[in-house]
């Protein structure tokens, strides 16, 4: 079926019109397919869309996550491409397999990203604990879920850099077996300010340890832990094995 497709602002500009028509295979299709079909037509908007600066309004709402599904069986058969409103941020999101952050090269990124409205930059890293009570950790292994987390990070490091006055956010986490002192998890934020980076880092932080499907098992001198929830620790079953495995 033949689609409408409306262009605005710099994405105009880019594609040398307001508007063309685009054939789709099914009435159903995902938000990020229909961006890919139109890049091919337009490759200089591959590039925005890595940086989560291209919008899909399809019936009067705006589809943020490119995983969405945009239902033609409806019988509009009118899309909009869309960049970010104004003061729209870039951002980028690393899953780690095997490979604990280097604080150095996070810092360095985020220096990069510095433009002259930027204000503040936050930061936040997260560190495998050497001692949790009286006990000693030996190793933690994150574990995750294959086809979701790295959408998920994805998700909550583009939502995030709409945030008014915020210019980018990146997120880092690691998976597999660390030891104690690894840094596994970075957020950094660049905003306007000091009060719209440090609220927009808080919630990052928080809601990646929330939604991003990642799971600990802590391996003590006193026994194996699952971590669950804020910090419940559950036993892992002897007949399990004691030695985590690596991921």
């Amino acid at each position: 079926m033949k689609l409408l497709v409306r262009y605005y602002a710099v994405l105009k500009e880019i594609t040398g019109t307001s508007k063309e028509e685009v054939e789709v295979e099914k009435c159903s299709i995902k938000a990020g397919d229909l961006v890919a079909i139109i890049s091919t037509r337009h490759p200089e908007i591959s590039g925005l869309v890595s940086r989560g600066m291209v919008l899909v309004v399809y019936g009067g709402r705006i589809i943020r996550d490119l995983n969405d599904d945009i239902d033609l069986c409806s019988g509009r058969s009118t899309v909009d491409l869309i960049p970010p409103s104004a003061g729209g941020g870039s951002y980028s999101s690393t899953l780690r397999i095997g490979q604990p952050i280097n604080p150095e090269s996070f810092l360095r990124d985020l220096i990069e990203h510095v433009d002259p409205e930027v204000g503040a930059v936050a930061v936040y890293f997260g560190i495998v604990k050497g001692q949790v009570g009286s006990s000693k950790v030996e190793e933690l292994t994150y574990e995750h879920h294959e086809e979701q987390t790295r959408e998920i990070l994805e998700k909550i490091a583009r939502e995030a850099s709409l945030k008014e006055g915020i210019k980018y956010v990146s997120i880092n986490h690691s998976v597999g077996s660390f030891k104690p002192g690894d840094i596994v998890f970075s957020v950094g934020v660049l905003g306007t300010g000091r009060k719209n980076s440090i609220e927009t880092l808080k919630e990052v932080v928080e809601r990646v340890k929330h939604e991003a499907l990642i799971w600990k098992i802590e391996k003590r001198d006193d026994g194996v832990f699952w971590v669950v929830g804020d910090g419940e620790r559950i036993p892992k079953r002897a007949s399990e094995s004691q030695q985590p495995s690596k991921t």
